[in-house]
């Protein structure tokens, strides 16, 4: 099996994110969330135009690429003024999962956090989404609870962290 490799996107790359998104979301949320949730959640944030954005407004991502085609996705942004990095998407196909794919795409973000002095990543995760393990197993913790209303639906999330601590030298 090729290395999994991370590999900056760019507005050329908004088609793929949102293929990538479609093929991602229905498997993972048609049990947890209504179909009706699913597609509006789809347009208002996987759209080509809501994606580019996204882009214009800082959010940044990165693919995971393994045998040349994009298998998942990560979106972040930087929040300097409270000193995190927010992920705010990150999505792996499911033939792609347990492969370590999910793991080097939140290290890869962590490593690019640190180089601008930031330690700490925090991201939402709906209350019933198995992920909600993965992102324990990868040091995060839950920090809150918070109730989001969207378009006539609520978001059930936990806000989780995942924090470095600096020790003086």
């Amino acid at each position: 099996m090729n290395e999994t490799e991370i590999q900056a996107a760019t507005s050329a790359d908004v088609p793929t994110i949102s293929t990538l998104a479609h093929a991602i979301w229905w498997p993972t949320y048609r049990d947890l969330l209504p179909h009706g949730q699913i597609s509006l959640m789809l347009e208002l944030m996987y759209s080509e135009s809501a994606l580019l954005d996204q882009l214009k407004n800082g959010q940044q991502f990165v693919f995971a690429v393994r045998n040349g085609t994009a298998v998942g996705f990560v979106g972040f942004q930087a929040k300097p003024a409270e000193s995190i990095m927010r992920i705010e998407k990150l999505y792996v196909l499911p033939a792609e999962q347990g492969k370590g794919t999910g793991r080097q795409l939140i290290n890869h973000v962590e490593m690019l956090a640190s180089a601008v002095g930031i330690h700490c990543l925090e991201l939402n995760v709906y209350r019933h989404n198995p992920a909600k393990t993965f992102y324990e197993r990868q040091g995060f913790k839950v920090v809150s609870e918070v109730d989001i209303p969207y378009h006539g639906y609520t978001l059930n999330d936990y806000i989780m962290q995942k924090c470095q601590t600096m020790t003086s030298l």
